[in-house]
């Protein structure tokens, strides 16, 4: 029988939504913290208020209530604060039950921010920020873990809300930064994000004095994951994106080249060997570069030398690794070019994300269908199990 969307229902799995709260609403999840977050960072709000009136996206709005009704119309038309579950992660459960999703992987709106901070600014708009201002963004990212464990505490086979750790912090050590991730596993959170723009606790990601890191992850289920700003501090100064149009800078810095980067050095690295167990996820950072990637590490790149590793660098990312597609990104050109890459592709909604696109689920199906059930299968179900399972 023929794979279709009906037969889905209830075991998708959408590999990157949000949480989406506006900003009056910190304090009520996050308290002192969140109020302080709201008081103390004035150019950092000066900026966002810069999202015209009545755009999705303009968190800075006032007196906004998560209390759409859920329907077909408001589900996959609604966008940002406007969409329902936005921020009520009760009424996303409902929202994923009206979509078909069995299990979602949500990252943070107010932990995104704060994690920005804590990482510098300077990114998406944001002032650099003070050393004071820094400081404020790491309790904020603290507060964001103890409700990121507290929500996926409470619905363990439904949300898991992606904890975070700024990695690249000047003052970790591989000690405590192995610390810091056992600490965060501990209050229940299943997927954490870290930083690739910069070096985790000042050494390569294939550093054998990570593996306490590493190991935190393999042992306990818990997914490693990339995702906009973990790319923040890939390039040191602004210069590199000065010449360019506003409309280009989020195809720079925030995207793919710091998580190509890191995911090279894991690889041939031998954190994957010395790791079996390990799970990554690079999410919203674009899925071109996987197959020109593994094909260069293949083949030994401009040396011509395949590496000296058990199995194929390609094997370790169709192993251990996955990435995922939005609507907007060619996936079926993808798997004609990298047949072999076709494993390690995932259906995402961004929801309720703007990039996420109306009727997303539908036309992804649409596009990929051609493919046939296995893929189908794949695409929407299976392969999204190496992250939630």
């Amino acid at each position: 029988m023929a794979v279709t969307l009906e037969s889905l229902r209830g075991r998708i799995g959408d590999v990157d939504a949000h949480e989406f709260m506006p900003a009056d609403r910190f304090p009520e999840y996050f308290g002192e913290v969140g109020e302080r977050f709201l008081k103390e960072n004035q150019g950092f709000w000066k900026a966002l208020n810069m999202v015209p009136e009545g755009h999705p996206h303009k968190i800075t709005t006032k007196g906004i209530i998560d209390n759409v009704a859920i329907n077909d119309e408001t589900v996959w038309e609604k966008k940002g604060i406007w969409a329902p579950g936005h921020a009520d992660m009760d009424r996303r459960v409902e929202v994923m039950n009206h979509m078909g999703v069995r299990t979602e992987l949500v990252f943070p709106g107010f932990g995104l921010l704060a994690m920005i901070q804590a990482l510098g600014g300077g990114q998406g708009g944001s002032p650099l920020a003070t050393k004071e201002e820094i400081e404020l963004g790491r309790e904020a990212v603290k507060a964001h873990n103890k409700w990121a464990g507290s929500v996926t505490r409470k619905h363990p086979d439904r949300l898991r809300i992606v904890g975070m750790i700024s990695s690249g912090d000047p003052d970790l050590t591989p000690e405590s930064l192995a610390k810091r991730a056992e600490e965060i596993i501990k209050l229940g959170v299943k997927a954490i994000q870290i930083s690739a723009g910069e070096p985790p606790a000042g050494l390569s990601p294939a550093d054998p004095k990570l593996d306490a890191f590493y190991a935190a992850f393999a042992e306990s289920g818990t997914v490693l994951t990339f995702h906009p700003p973990s790319g923040i501090g890939f390039r040191k100064t602004e210069i590199w994106e000065a010449a360019l149009r506003p409309e280009f800078l989020g195809l720079t810095v925030s995207f793919h080249q710091p998580m190509e980067n890191f995911v090279n050095m894991m690889v041939l690295g031998g954190v994957f060997e010395r790791h079996p167990k390990l799970r990554l996820a690079c999410i919203e950072t674009g899925g071109s570069w996987i197959g020109p990637l593994a094909d260069f590490m293949d083949h030994g790149g401009i040396s011509g030398v395949p590496p000296k590793l058990p199995m194929k660098p390609s094997e370790y990312i169709v192993r251990n690794v996955r990435f995922s597609v939005l609507l907007s990104e060619p996936v079926e050109s993808w798997i004609e070019r990298y047949p072999f890459l076709q494993d390690v592709y995932c259906w995402s909604s961004d929801y309720p994300h703007i990039e996420g696109q109306p009727r997303s689920l539908d036309a992804s199906f649409k596009r990929v269908s051609r493919f046939g059930d296995d893929f189908v299968e794949k695409f929407f179900v299976t392969n999204s199990r190496l992250i939630f399972d």
